[in-house]
């Protein structure tokens, strides 16, 4: 009997709605626990995924991300700033983007850090609605996860008078998170990152530097970055998190996805 082919982008969407799952069944679950699980998971369940928790426990007043995402394609890599957020169905979720600490606005700090950095400030969404996104090719599969643009959000609804914002609004301006892993526009060509992001996430990617003509393109990796995906997740040494804490001092916890080694 013929078996169907591993298909990983099965695995990040199986993973994505679990999420879901498990925010109709316990709402008031935090978003560090669902942000570490998902992408822990992930990285369990493909090889060319690598996760890192960094054991420093404080709030991301530095940068306002929750994680650093970097993707890795044979020619280029593309560095992304998250913040996760809970997106709530039946209240409003305009204090959520408008939350501040002593540092300021969250989202204020994401995009001028992720700007510092030459990174692409984005939020994740955890939701347990089920809303259309933007994504194109969508197919009707259900997320938990989805993934919007911090600048497109603060234009839209920050730099403009008060309104109540609901889930189905942040989908609207969202991707599902297993979009980047799957979709055609981001790994089939060497310039498959700038194509997706131009595409989905204009407002981020396009740069008024005519030397960076999309944002968050890297040539060279980080020592952090490059050392993290020699490891799997669950056998990185103890002595990573001390060698590379103060390299990484500004993020929380690093995700990458490799894909110059997706079909190996």
């Amino acid at each position: 009997m013929e078996t169907e082919p591993f298909d990983p982008c099965d695995e990040i969407r199986e993973a994505s709605a679990y999420v879901r799952v498990w925010m109709e069944h316990q709402p008031a679950v935090k978003e560090e626990s669902l942000s570490d699980w998902l992408l822990y998971e992930i990285s369990r369940r493909l090889k060319y995924v690598h996760y890192y928790a960094f054991t420093r426990h404080q709030e991301s007043r530095v940068t306002g991300a929750d994680w650093e995402w970097w993707v890795l394609f044979p020619t280029q890599y593309l560095r992304m700033r998250v913040q996760a957020k809970k997106a709530f169905e039946s209240k409003d979720n305009y204090p959520e983007l408008l939350r501040s600490n002593a540092y300021g606005l969250q989202i204020d700090k994401l995009i001028s850090d992720a700007d510092a950095v030459n990174a692409i400030p984005l939020y994740a969404f955890f939701s347990s609605s089920q809303h259309g996104s933007m994504c194109r090719g969508d197919g009707g599969h259900p997320d938990g996860v989805y993934l919007a643009g911090a600048k497109s959000l603060y234009d839209r609804y920050i730099n403009q008078p008060r309104s109540k914002i609901s889930a189905s609004d942040l989908i609207a301006q969202s991707n599902p998170f297993s979009c980047f892993g799957c979709c055609p526009l981001s790994y089939e060509t060497p310039e498959g990152a700038a194509r997706y992001l131009e595409a989905y996430y204009e407002t981020e990617a396009v740069s008024e530097d005519p030397d960076r003509a999309v944002r968050g393109i890297h040539r060279e990796l980080p020592d952090y970055v490059a050392s993290l995906v020699e490891y799997d997740s669950d056998d990185i040494p103890a002595w990573w998190d001390r060698e590379y804490a103060r390299s990484a001092s500004d993020i929380e916890a690093l995700l990458v996805y490799d894909f110059r080694n997706r079909n190996a």
